[in-house]
């Protein structure tokens, strides 16, 4: 679901990744764009085909998957140097503008995939970002995923998950702060050096 008025984005067909969603007008840094919001279901639930990729993890035990007929935060395409990024609030995933994006621009995240293990083969998660910093990978290093991982699990307990049940919608919460935090924009690029 995405959050921001449609007057600051639209939904076009990109190069080489399929859809995307790019800016129609300049969005602010920390501004929020959305919550990946869709279905609870188990890992060993999901479809493994390409459909996978709109998958989020929500914890251990459970993925959202989400409609894929409306358009949200899931066609937000990776990217090994993006200008949006993901932060957990009350059990959501929120994505909001790590830097300014100016109209034209495509907005993207990084997936922040766990490393490559024996379940990623043949591994079907290859960068086309582009960029010249593009590891042709949407799975982080084990020493970055360990970093990112303490790092959010830090800033999530700052918020309560509400309690969700299998195969039922993830509900939308009754209200979304509008901007992520200084502090949490500065340790992300501390982390990641953007």
């Amino acid at each position: 679901m995405i959050l921001l008025s449609d007057e600051y984005w639209e939904i076009r067909n990109t190069k080489i990744k399929g859809r995307g969603v790019f800016a129609k007008k300049d969005i602010l840094e920390g501004t929020v764009i959305g919550d990946y919001i869709g279905k609870i279901i188990r890992p060993q639930d999901a479809i493994i085909d390409e459909e996978n990729f709109y998958l989020m993890y929500y914890h251990d035990h459970a993925v959202i998957s989400p409609d894929l007929e409306k358009p949200g935060v899931h066609i937000l395409n990776h990217s090994c140097i993006p200008n949006c990024w993901l932060y957990i609030y009350k059990g959501h995933t929120l994505a909001f503008a790590l830097e300014r994006i100016s109209k034209g621009e495509e907005l993207n995240i990084p997936y922040l995939l766990a490393p490559k293990d024996k379940f990623c083969k043949p591994c079907l998660h290859i960068c086309k970002c582009g960029t010249l910093q593009c590891t042709g990978t949407m799975h982080l290093s084990k020493e970055r995923y360990e970093k990112w991982r303490e790092f959010n699990e830090r800033w999530a307990k700052k918020t309560k998950r509400g309690r969700v049940s299998f195969g039922k919608e993830l509900p939308q919460l009754s209200s979304y702060p509008k901007k992520i935090s200084e502090d949490y924009i500065r340790g992300i690029k501390k982390l990641f050096i953007f």
